[in-house]
């Protein structure tokens, strides 16, 4: 068994990709937050387009129709007459034909890369939570938060390597505290990660949340309390997430330290060859789907833009600020301690530290320092860039060749293939 019980943490393999193995904040300076500007080249689509020499000078890419509106199809189902429920509905089942390969259409990862978010009424979400069948499906993705608070619903499609950098490096860091001591402390700390989470109160009754990581406690009782949640921000909005906090600490009694993790990629994701027809894509030579790897890939600068044959499959990651937030003793509302912690500055990160005791109540002799190693972080960052690019590289070429042509004149099925 695994020692720190850990469950629930994702295989995402599915998707292109695996995830890395895996306060009461006692901070010790004053925190500054800079944004360094760091170099890198112009990669304006149009320059890029133009600037590839494999690619015909006379040929002018125009835009297709179809893939042009796919963006605004889609997100236009939340401004449309339909209700909320069937709007969630067709959303949903969209997705899915998607990501199966039933109904595979240019542009679409751009669109569930990005959050959808939609004001419904909890009577509705209720009603659309059971008819999903979300409680009894493997699946882990689409992933469901709802807010009664606010009446919105968040849907998130898409995991992401940059969520899965931050997550393993405060997991280590717990890891290494939990390794330490002794089996009547051990046996009470659990750790997960996307597992779904409810029992709000107060105004937030009837709200459910998957936090990207979590750590639970044993208390004296025997009660199992979640202490410490993680929220990564690289779909969500800073917005979201402050919303995500005030949540866990007002409408959970028993969460003590929410850290909010906001990673800003520039410019968002577009696909570079969305708008290429079948000759001009092919002239680029990329290696075949099975065989891209990210050493195909370069970073242009220390945090990106990650590129591959002149192209940019992710932008620069300018920024990945870290917010500790806590629950005020006296007005009881989740309020920012200290000031936000930017990661990749010119200066070293402050050091981030919690004690055992934020969150076990164990006596003094027993309590110890668990440390986030950030050095760790920056460089395994770097990998999970290109890790993004690899999977964005191959579903733009999932959606262009499609579910069947990528399984190369070679495939022979299985004797339970029909």
């Amino acid at each position: 068994m695994d020692p720190f019980h850990q469950r629930d943490m994702t295989d995402n393999s599915q998707y292109g990709y695996s995830p890395p193995s895996y306060s009461h904040s006692h901070s010790e300076t004053s925190f500054r937050r800079s944004f360094p500007p760091t170099p890198r080249p112009s990669y304006s689509s149009p320059s890029l387009l133009h600037s590839l020499p494999s690619l015909n000078p006379v040929r002018n890419i125009t835009p297709p129709e179809d893939i042009v509106s796919l963006n605004e199809k889609q997100h236009a189902l939340a401004e449309g007459p339909k209700s909320p429920y069937n709007q969630v509905r067709e959303y949903v089942d969209r997705f899915e034909d998607w990501h199966s390969g039933a109904n595979i259409k240019r542009g679409s990862l751009e669109v569930y890369e990005s959050n959808f978010s939609i004001k419904i009424s909890l009577k509705e979400w209720l009603q659309l939570f059971k008819d999903l069948d979300y409680s009894e499906k493997d699946a882990r993705f689409p992933r469901y938060s709802y807010n009664s608070s606010t009446s919105t619903l968040i849907i998130q499609c898409m995991p992401s390597p940059m969520h899965e950098s931050i997550t393993s490096t405060i997991a280590e860091g717990f890891y290494a505290v939990r390794s330490t001591l002794p089996p009547s402390l051990r046996t009470r700390i659990y750790i997960s990660g996307n597992q779904e989470c409810c029992g709000f109160g107060g105004r937030y009754a009837g709200s459910n949340k998957t936090p990207d990581f979590a750590v639970e406690f044993e208390n004296a009782k025997g009660d199992v309390e979640t202490k410490f949640v993680l929220e990564v921000g690289f779909s969500e909005t800073y917005k979201e997430l402050v919303q995500d906090a005030k949540m866990w600490l007002e409408g959970r009694g028993d969460v003590c330290v929410f850290v909010l993790a906001n990673v800003e990629e520039t410019p968002k994701y577009r696909c570079p060859v969305r708008y290429f027809d079948d000759e001009d894509f092919e002239q680029l030579g990329l290696p075949g789907f099975t065989e891209l790897r990210t050493s195909d890939f370069n970073l242009e600068g220390e945090y990106g833009p990650a590129t591959c044959k002149g192209l940019v499959w992710v932008g620069q990651i300018s920024a990945v600020s870290i917010e500790i937030w806590k629950r005020d003793a006296v007005t009881g509302l989740a309020t920012r301690d200290g000031s936000p912690i930017e990661l990749l500055g010119t200066t070293a990160a402050p050091p981030i530290k919690f004690q055992l005791t934020d969150f076990l109540d164990i006596g003094p002799e027993s309590d110890c320092t668990i440390n986030l190693n950030w050095d760790d972080y920056k460089a395994l960052l770097r990998g999970r860039i290109k890790a993004l690019a690899v999977f964005r590289c191959q579903m733009a070429m999932k959606e262009r060749l499609g579910k069947e042509n990528l399984r190369g004149q070679d495939y022979i099925p299985s004797d339970s293939s029909e």
